[in-house]
């Protein structure tokens, strides 16, 4: 174009004239000036969270604590994980380093011990100052409005164990006898239909046993879990626990920025919220899919007011506060909100699916290779019950002694959440000169105690021995169910559970080592330490029945 034709000498006259030219010099600029400051903004924070992240492996030097050998950034993490097997682990570095250590996963100081002394204040003495439990990879906020009573601290979780107590007394026990007998009865059907002898991986079994004894005691509900092979409730539950062995990237940014692990599972749960609207049901992640479940079941037990029985779920209905606003959590009253409530449902079916299960697998495994423990159990259950099943209940079954050591020493040598028994400090303190922050996790190293010949002699540890129960012990030395205040708050009910599917199960079978099998059994660890494969033996049907 001929500028000289508009009259006009110069372009750059001509431009510098235009609003919209002027607009967008001054765009450009502003443009630039927030680029450039962006970036000196986060150079400037990546140094600095660089920095603190060296700062923070001095965190056992300054307190004169030994440690294995970290990676920047990774800290211990990637070497934990290697094999799946976190439990021994921490007892291989107890053997280098004492029993008193420390690890960092990601940069996040761990403090390691299997020191009773310190136990004793942690878990007991100074309980106080240790009332949250370790975080895991993702976390909620203390104060989230979701927290159930495995996340929560302080008063908030002294309220909610003041409501669930009563479900687990030995009265309300008593009245789930009948229930938990016949899951059990279940249980031996369905492994009956393989004929008289059948070589059967009983870990699937015993997960869909579980879980049918949960949903029938504590809700109220008969999903078919044991006789439906396609179960949603058991595909999806097995889901969330093999998911804890195997981290996928956001539990690996929660390990490596833990300052943001709450971030990063509330945007977790956002996008998998707006997901859920556009996507069909039974495609949700297991999470959605059984809160999902969790919420009908308690709008049709709050809906139908003929239902009146008098179990877990019912429990929390009736403690439910009516109005939610200005909830203050930390107050210790009796009263649960609608999320609360939902979220320890969850964690009830959760938590008492695979640590029960997984302690039936291991029980049949000794069953399998220690035959003269077989016939020990079988002669007093025969003793006591004779051929006569309708005097097995959840008083009869405890009074069995040696089977009571036996369970107690499949869990001593096979001890199972050694994870999730950690804490985490909520009060600055001191304990044997160790300067102990807020939020540091005191793991504990339990393979180490439960293996402890000091603790546990004069019988070698190493070997599978009921009778070393009838001896009293120092309470910490076992740990199968943490201790203190924050102990397990469905032993009992676990207890019984698993007695009586082990007095059915010896009743009905004679269990015999597969020959295909090796004796030594292989594990993978996530929230729980369990069989690698699970466990595979011979049922040999007993005559008798």
């Amino acid at each position: 174009m001929n500028f000289e034709n508009l009259g006009l000498t110069n372009l750059s006259e001509f431009l510098n004239e235009q609003s919209w030219f002027i607009e967008l010099k001054n765009t450009e600029l502003n443009f630039l000036f927030f680029f450039k400051t962006a970036s000196i903004s986060i150079a400037s924070l990546s140094v600095a969270y660089l920095a603190k992240i060296w700062l923070s492996y001095r965190f056992f030097k300054e307190r004169g604590l030994k440690s294995p050998e970290h990676e920047f950034f990774y800290g211990n993490f990637r070497h934990i994980h290697q094999n799946k097997n976190y439990s021994e682990v921490l007892r291989d570095w107890t053997k280098q380093y004492g029993k008193t250590y420390g690890y960092f996963e990601g940069h996040l100081p761990v403090i390691v011990t299997s020191d009773l002394d310190i136990i004793q204040e942690v878990f007991i003495k100074q309980s106080t100052n240790f009332s949250a439990r370790k975080k895991g990879f993702l976390s909620r906020k203390d104060d989230d409005p979701n927290s159930d009573l495995f996340q929560s601290t302080k008063g908030r979780w002294k309220r909610m164990r003041m409501i669930m107590n009563p479900t687990f007394s030995s009265a309300k026990l008593r009245e789930l006898g009948p229930i938990l007998v016949n899951c059990a009865d279940r249980l031996i059907d369905v492994l009956n239909k393989d004929g008289n002898e059948a070589e059967i991986n009983v870990s699937e079994y015993f997960k869909r046993f579980t879980m049918d004894s949960i949903w029938n005691c504590a809700f109220g509900v008969d999903i078919n879990m044991q006789y439906d092979l396609l179960n949603g409730y058991y595909e999806r539950s097995e889901s969330i626990f093999r998911d804890t062995a195997y981290p996928r990237i956001p539990e690996y940014l929660g390990v490596y920025f833990h300052e943001f692990k709450e971030i990063i599972l509330h945007t977790m749960f956002f996008i998998n919220n707006i997901a859920c609207k556009f996507i069909d049901e039974k495609n949700w992640h297991a999470y959605f899919w059984l809160k999902k479940k969790i919420t009908d079941l308690v709008k049709h037990r709050g809906n139908d007011s003929k239902i009146n029985r008098r179990d877990y779920i019912q429990l929390l209905i009736d403690a439910k506060i009516d109005n939610e606003k200005n909830i203050n959590y930390g107050d210790i009253k009796k009263f649960i909100t609608g999320q609360e409530m939902e979220a320890n449902l969850l964690l009830f079916m959760l938590a008492g699916y695979e640590t029960t299960s997984t302690a039936l697998s291991y029980s049949t495994h000794i069953l399998a290779t220690h035959p003269d423990e077989q016939i020990r159990l079988h002669d007093e259950i025969i003793s006591a019950f004779g051929n006569d099943l309708s005097l097995i209940n959840s008083d009869s079954v405890q009074e069995l002694e040696y089977l009571d050591w036996f369970v107690k020493e499949v869990l001593r040598f096979y001890p199972i959440a050694n994870s999730v028994i950690a804490r985490r400090c909520t009060k600055k303190t001191t304990i044997k000169g160790i300067d102990i922050p807020v939020d540091t996790p005191i793991a504990v190293d339990v393979l180490s105690i439960h293996f402890d010949a000091d603790l546990w002699g004069p019988h070698d540890p190493n070997e599978f021995y009921p009778p070393r129960h009838q001896i009293k012990r120092n309470p910490l030395a076992f740990m199968a169910f943490g201790n203190g205040p924050r102990n397990c708050i469905g032993m009992k009910f676990a207890l019984i559970e698993l007695k009586i599917a082990l007095v059915k199960l010896i009743m009905n079978f004679e269990i015999v080592l597969s020959a295909s099998k090796n004796k030594q059994l292989e594990y993978e660890e996530g929230v729980v330490r369990f069989p690698k494969n699970g466990i595979t033996v011979l049922l040999r049907k007993r005559k008798n029945f």
